[in-house]
């Protein structure tokens, strides 16, 4: 289970930032000829794009793994693709307080890397990582609810 966890981060993370490298590519497009006409400062076609690609990761992050899981059953796109789903320990879906800790706290988990996350994966008898500790979820292999 923990190796479908990690690949699932990784897919959900690969996504965010697609969509920032995106944007950032697209400031960077439109930086370039406000700087020829002398309209931005040079640092602006550095800052610009880097700046823009930090914020629209940030944010997809904050939907995928808040907005999307509250709306679509506990299911992130990477978990889609994974069979996973977030529960609740008694098996209902979680509300967006606990997606919100979750979210909050992989700042902790995501420590050296997710080093920190797999670690407490293995080791708890539940397979949870510390955003699931304090949100009260587990992650499961998808499937009917147990409870509603």
């Amino acid at each position: 289970m923990a190796g479908r966890r990690v690949v699932q981060a990784v897919l959900d993370q690969a996504l965010a930032a697609g969509v920032g490298v995106f944007a950032a590519l697209a400031v960077g497009l439109v930086v370039i000829p406000l700087l020829q006409w002398g309209w931005v400062p040079p640092k602006a076609i550095l800052w610009g794009p880097v700046i823009t690609f930090f914020a629209v990761n940030y944010a997809c992050d904050a939907v995928i793994q808040i907005w999307v899981p509250a709306r679509r059953g506990g299911v992130t796109p990477g978990m889609l693709v994974m069979g996973l789903r977030v529960e609740t320990l008694r098996g209902g879906p979680p509300k967006v307080r606990a997606y919100v800790f979750r979210w909050l706290l992989f700042t902790v988990d995501g420590l050296l890397f997710g080093l920190v996350a797999v670690v407490s994966i293995v080791v708890t008898r539940r397979r949870q990582r510390i955003g699931d500790l304090v949100a009260r979820t587990l992650v499961v292999r998808a499937g009917p609810r147990t409870s509603g």
